[in-house]
């Protein structure tokens, strides 16, 4: 687009070359930085700019003048927008991102521009007329055939927009999760998740917040999704430990009193709420008689002593996987999100006398809370659709849906009052890579870093691709690039989330583990074939894999052990004694793993039984969160591997030639995925990982009188 040529944005039509904006009768004249800038928003759009971009852009990149220049251009630009047109939103604020246009731009040349000026009156009045009869006509035709339309068809999702009403709760640092708010509004309880510390419940007071948030508990565990009684005197929440423990617990406010209601499961997800009479709870379990990943839903009788649980039916002998659940306000019936076989996770109304289920949405590959509005027949949401996660609301009157658009919107509760709050997770993940041959430590630069979450990422030597898990297509698929992150390249299409892909050193296998339904599945990528194949492990989960040396089997853990399988999924049998994640097999067949607690690094030479200690200290994240760069020989190698203690957090090698440990850069705390990978490219001196845009989660508010 030309900058002096005319536009029209929304009803609003610009005319750069006289620095004015009409609308109907009435126009408005503007300085020119302040169109300057409206023209760099349209040619941006839809996009988002960020400050810095419209500095540079409109005033040269001077930060100094920029930074109030901007703010006034903003405010003079919106004020004359409202005059024009005060109905419409024309530029939007994106939190910690920039602005964007938020209407449409229609470009209009020198002729179209001359002619609309010089309309009649009559063809002034005939046009919208026309127009009138065609939005009728087209209004009609499309109810008519929204009638014929099959009830299996693409639901209809309305818009409204709620970021600009956003207030902040919490601003503590880590992450501030899963808020539960008590019936007089007066209490937020949350889960913190301090650097360095497992998550522990915190209490602030809403009534006056500049007081400190107060710890409920203290304890080596992580605890969550709280709910308050009505009455305010328990707190219920879910607890989890090491192992496969996991526990329902009732905590009495006045005295600290803390009693197990029940055991739901470590593997599985976990959720849970009360009744409106504060008379039964619910929550999500596994299912113990099911020999696959299946929960259920049980009832905890809060009269009764000790507390009876039931189940809700389930009819037709139904496998499902729940991960979320609230009760109606007349408690006789749940929505709860459930795994479908489909990889889609869908809010369903269930039964609590019969388990029957009716499905509410469609279309959406995950769901992360819901909660159900105390006074309306609504729901809250926050759903995952094209690989975004935003707040939705469902209308159970009208039977649709309306998307709040707030980014990262999760958790969602409502106070009695109507408020909302939720946690926001923008967590948003890049793969970075950082050089590792310079005198002087560079800052890490972004490989792949778009608009959607890139993890996993992992380097082959003989193709030079890149691989790595994106969820651009809407879910956690696996994907290929250049080592620049150029020419990138799905491969699957699993509508499902995929972990740990992992290169043959023949770079023709891919290798990595399939979360669905809550069961773990492995599969391999055969490029000669370009399919996928599941390979049948009978274990219940799947650490990250590795590859023989020569490419013909793959090793993979079940949770304790490694074990070997080659490409037909026929196990060769455990490979080492020790228990341990993860082992990297180097090209003469030794096996390089870590010990129980990751401090140290041992080595099984090939043909022999037993392992030998092979670096004596290192702080290792966890057991798979390294990279064995092989050389020609062992004393020629290094392991690359992410250094964390008490949110200090580094980039860090161990060389084998001096047997001493280096640092190659360290990073704001939170920085990194420490469970996403580590991959080295030797010919260039990079080491890639993965990085979240920001580790910050924050507890957020908006006020009822904006939500529907």
């Amino acid at each position: 687009m030309k900058t002096k040529s005319p536009f029209s944005v929304g009803n609003c039509h610009v005319s750069p070359f006289e620095n004015k904006l009409n609308h109907a009768d009435n126009e408005c004249i503007l300085q020119p930085k302040f169109i300057e800038l409206l023209c760099f928003l349209t040619e941006c759009y839809p996009h988002a700019v960020t400050r810095e971009e419209l500095i540079d852009n409109v005033w040269d990149g001077n930060q100094f003048v920029g930074e109030k220049a901007l703010t006034n251009a903003i405010w003079h630009l919106r004020k004359a927008f409202k005059e024009l047109d005060p109905s419409n939103t024309y530029i939007e604020t994106l939190r910690k991102t920039g602005y964007r246009l938020a209407q449409p731009p229609r470009f209009t040349t020198a002729d179209e521009s001359a002619q609309k000026n010089n309309n009649t009156p009559k063809t002034k009045y005939l046009y919208p007329f026309i127009l009138s009869v065609l939005l009728i006509i087209i209004i009609c035709g499309s109810y008519l055939y929204s009638l014929k339309m099959p009830p299996t068809s693409k639901q209809h999702v309305a818009d409204i927009r709620l970021y600009e009403h956003i207030e902040t709760i919490t601003t503590s640092p880590g992450r501030e999760l899963f808020p539960a708010i008590s019936n007089d509004n007066h209490f937020l309880v949350y889960s913190w998740r301090r650097p360095g510390f497992k998550a522990n419940l915190y209490l602030r007071d809403l009534y006056m917040p500049e007081q400190a948030a107060v710890a409920l508990t203290d304890t080596p565990f992580i605890e969550g999704r709280a709910v308050f009684s009505h009455d305010r005197e328990q707190l219920f929440y879910y607890q989890r430990g090491a192992g496969s423990s996991c526990k329902i617990i009732k905590y009495t406010l006045a005295n600290a009193k803390k009693v197990t209601l029940g055991e739901c499961g470590n593997r599985l997800s976990t959720d849970l709420d009360i009744n409106a009479t504060d008379s039964q709870l619910v929550f999500i379990s596994g299912n113990k008689n099911s020999q696959v990943n299946q929960t259920q839903l049980n009832l905890v009788d809060l009269h009764s002593s000790p507390h009876a649980i039931t189940q809700v039916p389930c009819p037709n002998n139904c496998q499902f996987y729940d991960e979320s659940v609230v009760y109606s306000p007349d408690g006789k019936q749940l929505v709860v999100s459930r795994n479908l076989p489909s990889g889609f996770e869908e809010l369903f109304l269930v039964d609590i006398n019969t388990g029957s289920a009716q499905q509410l949405t469609s279309g959406f590959v995950e769901i992360k809370g819901v909660d159900w509005h105390p006074k309306k027949d609504l729901l809250v949401f926050s759903g995952i659709k094209k690989g975004k996660r935003q707040g939705y609301f469902y209308n159970f009157t009208t039977k649709t849906l309306t998307n709040a658009h707030v980014d990262g919107l999760s958790y969602p509760e409502y106070a009695q009052d109507g408020s909302l709050y939720f946690h926001q997770w923008n967590t948003d993940s890049a793969v970075m890579r950082v050089a590792t041959n310079n005198a002087v430590a560079s800052s890490p630069f972004p490989i792949l870093s778009t608009h959607f979450n890139t993890r996993f990422p992992d380097y082959n030597e003989r193709s030079g691709k890149l691989a790595f898990v994106s969820n651009e297509s809407g879910s956690k698929e696996l994907w290929v690039a250049n080592k620049d992150g150029t020419a990138r390249k799905q491969l699957t299409q699993l509508k499902t989330n995929i972990y740990s892909p992992i290169w043959s050193p023949s770079g023709r296998y891919i290798a990595f583990v399939v979360a669905k339904r809550g069961e773990h599945a492995f599969y391999v990528y055969d490029f000669n074939s370009q399919t996928s194949t599941a390979l049948t492990t009978n274990f219940s989960s799947h650490g990250k894999p590795s590859w023989s040396h020569d490419s013909t089997n793959v090793l993979v853990s079940d949770g304790e052990h490694v074990f070997r399988f080659d490409l037909k999924g026929n196990n060769l049998g455990q490979v080492i004694k020790q228990s341990t994640l993860y082992a990297y097999e180097d090209k003469q067949g030794a096996l390089i793993f870590a010990n129980p607690d990751a401090k140290q690094l041992w080595i099984k030479p090939p043909g022999s039984e037993n392992a030998q200690l092979l670096v004596a200290s290192i702080n290792l994240s966890n057991h798979t969160s390294w990279y064995y760069q092989e050389g020609e020989t062992q004393a020629l190698s290094r392991v690359y591997y992410f250094n964390v203690a008490q949110g200090d957090y580094r980039l860090s090698y161990y060389d084998f030639a001096s047997a001493s440990h280096h640092d190659i850069i360290r990073l704001p705390e939170r920085s990194f995925s420490r469970t996403s990978g580590l991959t080295y490219i030797a010919t260039a001196g990079w080491l890639i990982y993965t990085s979240y845009k920001s580790p910050q989660i924050d507890i957020n508010r908006i006020d009822a009188k904006y939500l529907p």
